[in-house]
């Protein structure tokens, strides 16, 4: 895994995790050997809806603890940001500063589910905001990270957007991509070589196998499953966006795991077997 981002992305829509619940899955990751937590709750104002505005200092201080607990659990801790349809380079800087200041270094800058056309314009201005982000970083921090998630984020389409988000985007900011779908059934080594012929880099797997919040109440029980061995080697990462029920999100993550550290060995059923005999929910 070294290089490479396997763990969870918080990306879900409808309720977030409670702080003591992100606590407790960073523990998690780090038992099951998994590296990379991604904090984006769309329900979170100042994430999305109010992106511009700064956190209350009670939840500076939440991310402060948590980020130590990442670093002391070898997890890296990643912010992100969605500034929506109209960005604001400035605003954006600014926002992900106070980030840095508490000792965080790895960002994303989230494009996903917005209303813009997919055309050149859109494009740059929306790989603008983060190729400066980056050199923003890049003049604060030693080793800094940035994920950038287009508005176009799934399938195959050459679209004058995407083409130039390939194009423009810094190669060392990693794209994010959820499949042929939104939710991708099945991820094939095909699909992983047609996306990074197009992408210009390896893609950054927005997993939404277990992704409940456009069910809400139905609890997902199998195994990660239908995604082909040689994708782990192919990508830049793979990051599980887990159900809004945290404590059966668990058992899910286990077998996410279990795939990503041993793909070639991986047998889901009795992965699933496994998991249901741990005591995972606590």
């Amino acid at each position: 895994m070294k290089n490479k981002f396997f763990g969870v992305i918080e990306g879900f829509y409808r309720k977030p995790y409670t702080f003591k619940q992100r606590q407790n899955l960073i523990t998690f990751l780090s038992t099951h050997g998994l590296n990379t937590y991604v904090y984006g709750p769309k329900a979170d104002p100042f994430h999305r809806k109010k992106w511009y505005m700064p956190y209350p200092d009670a939840k500076i201080e939440e991310f402060r603890i948590l980020n130590k607990l990442c670093k002391q659990h070898s997890i890296h801790f990643n912010y992100a940001l969605s500034p929506l349809s109209y960005p604001d380079v400035g605003k954006i800087v600014s926002k992900i500063a106070t980030m840095t200041r508490i000792g965080i270094t790895h960002f994303s800058l989230l494009y996903d589910d917005i209303k813009v056309p997919l055309t050149r314009d859109t494009a740059i201005v929306q790989v603008n905001t983060a190729n400066k982000l980056f050199d923003y970083l890049c003049s604060k921090i030693a080793y800094p990270m940035l994920f950038f998630c287009p508005t176009q984020y799934r399938g195959f389409d050459r679209t004058e957007y995407m083409l130039t988000c390939a194009k423009k985007l810094n190669t060392n900011i990693r794209m994010f991509w959820t499949g042929k779908r939104v939710v991708s059934t099945k991820i094939h080594e095909k699909d992983i070589d047609r996306i990074t012929e197009i992408m210009r880099r390896p893609p950054l797997i927005w997993d939404n196998l277990f992704a409940n919040d456009y069910i809400p109440g139905i609890i997902l029980r199998f195994p990660y499953r239908y995604r082909e061995p040689a994708i782990v080697q192919k990508v830049a990462g793979i990051l599980i966006n887990p159900m809004n029920q945290y404590k059966h999100s668990k058992p899910l993550i286990y077998t996410a795991a279990r795939f990503f550290n041993d793909p070639y060995n991986y047998k889901p059923r009795k992965i699933w077997r496994e998991a249901k005999s741990l005591d995972l929910f606590s």
